[in-house]
């Protein structure tokens, strides 16, 4: 979404509502969005200091991270920073500004870049999430599987059957 500045920046309105849907068909490490992220925020002019203040709020579904069943995840971005025109900043670090070209602010992609860099990198179905016998597969929040737990270490394959020709004498 662009958003003109020109309203703010020739004085005629101290702050710009921003309300949109972004919407975000990329589907990124199994994680799809089932329906647009809700944008909602303020361009604030005071005393000559720009400002975008937004929140967007992210509803996602993927699956579980240990046993790979389908979840629903929710969760919240606030985004702000300073805005200025092109060529006023000297000697200030630009990345840390949105820079409005032709009094226009494109709002998409630092978005779309925020949501990527925020986003939780767990997801469980509930804390307690067991996850996946590595043996067999079962899903261990339904139960115990019945695998061996136990495993010998096979350089110790060889003490093992002397311990068991000695247990059954």
């Amino acid at each position: 979404m662009k958003i003109d500045l020109s309203p703010l920046l020739g004085g005629e309105t101290d702050e710009i509502l921003v309300d949109y849907p972004l919407t975000i068909n990329a589907e990124f490490y199994g994680v799809t969005f089932p329906k647009p992220v809700r944008v909602l925020g303020t361009v604030r002019n005071n005393a000559g200091y720009i400002a975008l203040k937004v929140r967007a709020e992210i509803f996602y579904d993927t699956v579980c991270d240990r046993c790979l069943r389908p979840i629903a995840g929710h969760f919240s971005l606030d985004f702000e920073r300073p805005v200025t025109l092109p060529n006023v900043l000297m000697n200030e670090d630009q990345d840390d500004y949105l820079i409005a070209e032709n009094r226009m602010l494109e709002l998409d992609e630092l978005l779309l870049e925020s949501v990527i860099l925020e986003f939780p990198t767990k997801h469980l179905c509930r804390k307690d999430c067991k996850g996946l016998c590595a043996r067999c597969g079962k899903d261990l929040n339904e139960g115990p599987c019945g695998c061996v737990l136990r495993e010998i270490d096979p350089r110790m394959a060889g003490f093992a059957k002397l311990l068991e020709k000695d247990r059954n004498q």
